[in-house]
Formats: C-alpha cells, structure tokens, sequence
C-alpha cells in the first residue's frame, strides 16, 4: 500500500528529472485526481493537490494515509490518521528532495497528446535509472506517466484536473497527531513489505 502510494506521489507529481524544459512542476495551483495502475495489481486512484507558490504537494491514497511534501526544503511526511500519527523519514525526505532536484534525463519530444481533456506534450523520458513516457502541460502538470526502473513499472493516468487555489490547511498534519520518527533505512524496509 505505501510503495504504491510513494511511486504514485513520485510519478504523478513529478516523474520526471529537472532540465530547462518542458515545466514538470506545476506553475500553478491544481489538483489532480489520478489512476495508478502495476502490474499485477488493480487500478487504484490518487488525489495529488499542488501549491505552486510554496512548493508544496500532498498526496492522497484510497486508503486515506497522505504524504505532504516540501518541495523547497526537500522534507516529507507520511500522515496516517488511524494512527493520529505523523511518521517523520530521512528516506522519504531524501526521495523529496530527488524530486525537486534531480537531473541528467534526456527527454525526446513525441507529439502531442490528450488526458483528462487536457492537451499536452509526449516525451520519451531516459535517465540512468529507468525510462518512460510522460505527457505535459505547458503548465508543468504530469497528465500521464507510463515508466519502468530495476524496481519495477507503473502507469499514471490524469482522470481530472482542477486550477485553483488550495486551502493552505490541506499542507499541514492535523494537530494533535503525534510524530514518528523512523532512522535511516526503516522507511524503505517497511515498503519491501507485502
């Protein structure tokens, strides 16, 4: 459930390295609703909100557990309200921060294409670590991801797209959840799991 969710947060929000262009973060405000889809495994939808001022996204699984990201300073967090818990990670931080900052992808322009009645731009995206095609917005929204790495493959698909202002709410744990703090290589021994 939670490697699903990273690899729809990482995906949808940004699966694809930094380079002067295409945009592949969101220059505006949106929020996206996506189907993710692995092999072997049933559909499952994602809601990624995205505020473009802060840099800030928040990452919405079927089964209500959230990531927030900040993007800026490179933190993340898993917010899981059955816990009434935040679980504070050094690997998922680090994931933030690849996002935000990786690069060294050569993307190849395919043509245009349509998702979520939305145009946007198909690319052949390769780097060292895996390879994929990705279809933007000229406002940087991901619209659809199919890709594959040594850990395996995914598909991202837009189902709808909404510009406007999120509430700033929406970024933030709730209060009174207690904080977890896992130490290096916890989290990504936790997502190994079945």
């Amino acid at each position: 459930m939670m490697k699903r969710m990273i690899l729809a947060g990482l995906f949808a929000l940004v699966a694809l390295p930094a380079l002067a262009a295409p945009p592949f973060l969101p220059q505006q405000d949106v929020d996206v609703s996506y189907a993710l889809t692995t092999p072997g495994q049933p559909a499952q939808d994602y809601q990624m909100q995205y505020d473009a001022a802060g840099r800030l996204a928040r990452v919405e699984s079927p089964q209500g557990i959230y990531i927030l990201a900040d993007l800026a300073t490179g933190q993340a967090q898993v917010v899981v309200p059955a816990l009434r818990a935040t679980v504070q990670a050094p690997d998922f931080s680090a994931l933030t921060g690849m996002i935000a900052n990786a690069d060294g992808a050569r993307f190849t322009p395919l043509g245009p294409g349509l998702y979520a009645g939305l145009a946007c731009e198909k690319y052949l995206v390769l780097n060292a670590q895996g390879s994929g095609t990705a279809c933007l917005t000229p406002q940087g929204v991901v619209l659809h991801f199919n890709g594959q790495d040594p850990h395996g493959s995914a598909q991202v698909t837009a189902l709808s797209v909404t510009f406007a202002p999120q509430p700033a709410q929406d970024f933030t744990p709730p209060q009174g959840y207690s904080a977890i703090n896992l130490p290096p290589g916890a989290l990504a021994a936790l997502l190994q799991q079945p």
